[in-house]
């Protein structure tokens, strides 16, 4: 369902007299005679101009619509679930792969899926050190990438 309080460019709590002024001008600018760009993109726009005018013009239809609206919500809210588990890990994956994360989200990652602390030592390239199992290890960037990648994937 097309929002028209978006197509005018406005808040669904403007008063009449602004939906008016904002239709009209908004009318001047896409109207096919003056329109300097493509006249096929101003038909659209002036087609939903028109529709959204027609459905907001007055108090009454505009609460009809708001109605309708508010109908449409919420039966599309209802319709959506979470992201499971797999879908989430497979978006951080997606990140650490596409460089996403910083490495100071790296290591935020790699602290609360491992359980521990990471002990970054800086240099020319930083290095890692932690504790997993009760083994100390010591880890380049992308080996801690490598990790994290390879327990969301399993």
């Amino acid at each position: 369902m097309q929002d028209h309080y978006k197509t005018l460019g406005l808040l669904s709590i403007a008063d009449d007299v602004v939906i008016k002024a904002a239709y009209k001008a908004l009318a001047q600018k896409y109207h096919p005679d003056k329109y300097k760009g493509d006249s096929r993109h101003a038909l659209k726009v002036m087609a939903d101009l028109n529709a959204a005018y027609a459905a907001l013009r007055t108090k009454v239809l505009r609460q009809a619509y708001d109605e309708k609206l508010s109908a449409y919500a919420d039966k599309h809210a209802k319709k959506s679930t979470p992201p499971t588990k797999k879908e989430i890990h497979k978006g951080l994956v997606q990140k650490i792969k596409k460089n996403v994360l910083d490495e100071m989200g790296v290591i935020t990652l790699f602290e609360e899926l491992f359980n521990c602390k990471v002990n970054v030592h800086t240099g020319w390239v930083n290095s890692y050190s932690t504790v997993i199992e009760k083994n100390k290890v010591t880890l380049d960037f992308v080996s801690l990438k490598t990790k994290i990648i390879d327990h969301l994937e399993n």
